[in-house]
């Protein structure tokens, strides 16, 4: 099979990923994304799978990344929600586990325009371009700011992948 028959094979079955994944409920972006995550691997493996098993094989890959996705957003909301919210404070502090200790301590250390475009992205549903407009700042200077806190907060977790969800 010629490699620029399977690349278009790939990006047929990849549309189909993302309007799968968007049928079960994921964001479009969030679908794009992981759909791109699964074509680059497909494509970076030193092995080309017959047509008949490229495409059970990219829908489980994908759904295995997105789930991770998935999780990692929760966990991250869960941080973000325990440390950029103020709360009642209690006469003991809660006992927290090593990597949410070290966490905190990343978070407290935040600046607080960093702390409050995190509050504006991920608890407030705000868009990049609405930050940005809000910030009085660009759309790429906040992906940017966004970029480093996740990357910082990835290595405070020994978390070794380039900073992207």
């Amino acid at each position: 099979m010629r490699l620029d028959g399977y690349e278009k094979i790939l990006k047929q079955i990849s549309t189909e990923l993302v309007n799968y994944l968007v049928q079960q409920g994921a964001n479009r972006e969030v679908a794009q994304d992981v759909v791109q995550d699964v074509f680059v691997k497909v494509l970076e493996m030193d092995l080309i799978l017959p047509p008949n098993k490229i495409r059970p094989y990219m829908y489980q890959m994908a759904k295995r990344k997105y789930i991770d996705y998935y999780r990692r957003k929760k966990r991250f909301y869960q941080i973000l929600e325990r440390y950029l919210i103020p709360q009642v404070k209690e006469n003991q502090p809660p006992v927290l586990p090593p990597s949410d200790e070290r966490i905190g301590s990343l978070l407290n250390q935040l600046s607080d325009r960093d702390k409050q475009i995190l509050k504006m992205k991920y608890l407030d549903q705000y868009s990049v371009k609405q930050i940005a407009e809000v910030m009085g700042k660009s759309q790429a200077a906040v992906k940017m700011i966004l970029y480093r806190i996740k990357h910082r907060l990835r290595k405070v977790l020994g978390d070794k992948r380039n900073g992207r969800q």
